[in-house]
């Protein structure tokens, strides 16, 4: 099929369109996700030695109920 035939094709334009927004918004999802990560990062600066083991203990909890609601373990 020629390439021009494309330019003219609705179908086609709506479809790199879908993905294109697609593509939009996952990269937004990777950046919120990052600075929620970085967030926490900073957070955790803020747990004094004395609370970090229990700091540990609720994100491995966290963890492991991410794990089972997604089939992992």
């Amino acid at each position: 099929m020629n390439p021009l035939y494309n330019i003219l094709n609705r179908q086609y334009i709506q479809q790199q369109a879908m993905q294109q927004q697609n593509h939009i918004n996952q990269v937004i999802e990777i950046n919120k996700s990052a600075n929620a990560l970085k967030d926490f990062l900073e957070g955790v600066d803020n747990i004094q030695p004395a609370y970090q083991e229990m700091a540990t203990v609720a994100y491995c909890e966290v963890l492991k109920e991410y794990m089972r609601k997604h089939n992992m373990i």
